[in-house]
């Protein structure tokens, strides 16, 4: 690849314009620092291959040479196949001024490429009578005069708590302005129900999560700002919703109601923290007879409470209280850092005396029992499917403990087994699920 080095500051702004342009068409590489200003502002060194223009297109001191128009009564006339639009700059016939008009009269100037004679006055920028770099570089001005950078980005969206919100703003055209880079900030709203945290302080409406992404955490309303390194800024609008959701999951003849309702005033929600290393699911039971999954809501969703779970799970259904990309607290440590998990809730009819099971009647309870073993199975194949994960990804709470990466408790697996089940037979009924597929249904909003 042959180089050279343009010291000419007219030429460096040349040269940087018309690599801008022929980016586009994946023609010449140039690399410099950004130029401040506008009109003829030195620039640092450029550095420019060019071998697309031609061994003859630049003279020994770097300087661009030009040549001149072709003679109509030498060449070969063909025939014009663009329309003569009438406009200045205009060479290819699509009734604009574009970066690839200047790249046509830039190769012409340096006689890599012939334009049609009928196409040299609308070449000639500045009607000299010879077609030079000089007019290639004022088509590309022209473009950019009449292309002023305009910002892409959003003016209003909507989100739900526990939304993540992914925008990303950028500058067009893309092929004069692709080194322009966006920092965010967003609005500091509080929400708009006045709670607070354990701290008294008042929940925000968007934060950003450990991860660096935006989270809608509370109801309000709030904004983004994308400001441009060139200064220019443009504004978001984002309303956040705490709303409930329902879908239904099956697969085979088992079906299973999932409803989403977050846990938005939970200190563990309230943590920002997401998943960065997920490895699996935790299955745990609560050992609170009785307490169904849409109860634990009302009991959990509050400040000073330093235990959340993803789901809840009962005979009738999912109750879903934590984001799924979000670090729950559940088993201890690693182990809370690297699994999804849920709760089975215990029936009623029997109680724990000194952490023992006592009273429960295993005829009397069979029926429910059945019942969350399918139901826990299907919705633990769900959350591998999510995920890419295997049966083989899936621990009770008691195997966390006995691995060492969860705290030392013994459930789900001290219940299984007064139904003479295990752990193996729980991953072997997942596995039955994912053989078979799961299939969902459109998410849908009830309140």
């Amino acid at each position: 690849m042959n180089y050279i080095w343009l010291k000419s500051p007219a030429k460096k702004l040349f040269c940087l314009l018309a690599a801008c342009a022929v980016l586009s068409a994946g023609g010449v590489t140039a690399f410099a620092d950004e130029a401040g200003g506008s009109g003829e502002t030195p620039i640092n060194d450029v550095i420019v291959d060019f071998e697309d223009f031609g061994e003859n297109a630049f003279d020994a001191d770097g300087q661009a040479e030009t040549a001149d128009s072709p003679d109509s009564a030498d060449e070969a006339e063909e025939t014009l196949d663009v329309p003569l639009t009438g406009i200045k700059g205009d060479v290819d016939g699509d009734g604009e001024v574009t970066s690839g008009d200047a790249l046509k009269i830039l190769r012409h100037s340096a006689s890599l490429e012939k334009l049609h004679s009928k196409l040299i006055p609308f070449a000639d920028m500045d009607s000299d009578g010879v077609v030079t770099s000089s007019d290639a570089l004022e088509a590309l001005r022209k473009y950019v005069d009449v292309t002023p950078p305009v910002i892409s980005f959003p003016s209003e969206i909507t989100a739900r708590c526990g939304d993540r919100i992914d925008i990303e703003a950028k500058m067009t055209p893309a092929a004069l302005y692709s080194g322009i880079k966006f920092e965010y900030t967003l609005g500091d709203d509080l929400s708009d129900d006045g709670l607070t945290d354990a701290y008294g302080r008042r929940f925000r409406v968007l934060d950003y999560t450990n991860t660096g992404k935006i989270k809608a955490f509370h109801p309000g309303t709030s904004t983004i700002t994308a400001t441009a390194s060139n200064g220019m800024k443009a504004v978001c609008n984002v309303t956040v919703s705490d709303t409930v959701t329902v879908k239904t999951i099956s697969s085979g003849n088992t079906s299973l109601t999932i409803t989403s309702h977050l846990m938005t005033y939970n200190d563990c929600y309230n943590e920002e923290d997401d998943f960065t290393d997920l490895q699996g699911v935790v299955v745990h039971s609560t050992a609170t007879p009785g307490v169904n999954a849409a109860r634990w809501y009302d009991l959990w969703n509050q400040p000073e409470t330093n235990v959340a779970v993803h789901s809840f799970l009962d005979d009738e259904g999912v109750y879903n209280y934590l984001p799924y990309d979000q670090i729950g607290w559940h088993a201890g440590s690693p182990a809370n850092q690297h699994y999804l998990d849920f709760e089975i809730c215990e029936p009623g009819g029997f109680s724990y005396v000194n952490n023992v099971v006592t009273g429960y009647d295993v005829y009397e309870q069979q029926e429910y029992f059945d019942k969350i073993w399918a139901n826990a199975a299907l919705y633990t194949a769900y959350l591998c499917s999510m995920n890419g994960f295997t049966e083989q990804n899936v621990i009770s709470h008691g195997e966390a403990g006995r691995m060492g990466i969860g705290t030392n408790h013994g459930d789900p697996d001290h219940w299984f087994v007064l139904h003479n089940r295990t752990m193996d037979d729980f991953r072997n009924e997942v596995a039955k699920y994912l053989a078979l597929g799961i299939t969902e249904s459109e998410t849908k909003i009830i309140g």
